[in-house]
């Protein structure tokens, strides 16, 4: 049996919003066991001082470093395309370099993260800094994105704007891939 065009036209026009609605919640659902949504767990930033300036500023930085490690988990969690789960070594030493990478990775999955980020601020001179960070994939076991970035000044508004280019950078080029 032929139908007319006329008669699938019909048929199509009204069940279309239908046919739409059931293609989407089918695609949808296909997705969300393909790509399950990215849940990240960022460790705190390590610091390193190289700069060799005879005035002991060890208070201020970690003072700085802590704001900094606040302001990139604060502006990561206002991004609507992932969810944050908390690491429960959330101390001074919960970095890469303590307790290292395979107890943060394993934290990490604990905590429900398929992505772990992790990095160290490095204080190269008294106005040249870098922020160095990865993210990981944590079901693949691979790399995401690596990055270095520098920023300029050693106070707590230069720490701060570093840690606010550091999420926009982390969520252009590390998020992004992942979408």
């Amino acid at each position: 049996m032929r139908f007319s065009h006329q008669v699938l036209y019909r048929f199509t026009l009204r069940q279309s919003p239908l046919l739409l609605a059931a293609l989407a919640a089918a695609t949808l659902h296909a997705t969300a066991q393909v790509n399950p949504p990215l849940t990240l767990a960022a460790a705190n930033f390590a610091f390193k001082d190289t700069s060799g300036e005879a005035k002991d500023q060890t208070a201020d930085h970690a003072r700085r470093l802590q704001a900094l490690n606040e302001a990139i988990r604060q502006g990561l969690a206002q991004n609507t395309k992932i969810k944050t789960a908390a690491l429960s070594c959330q101390n001074d030493k919960c970095n890469a370099a303590e307790p290292g990478l395979e107890a943060l990775a394993a934290d990490a999955k604990k905590a429900g993260a398929n992505h772990l980020l992790f990095g160290e601020v490095h204080k190269m001179s008294t106005l040249v800094g870098w922020i160095k960070y990865a993210m990981v994939d944590l079901n693949q076991n691979a790399p995401v994105c690596e990055r270095t970035l520098s920023y300029r000044g050693d106070n707590d508004q230069a720490w701060q704007h570093a840690a606010k280019f550091a999420v926009r950078d982390i969520e252009r080029n590390c998020l992004n891939k992942e979408s």
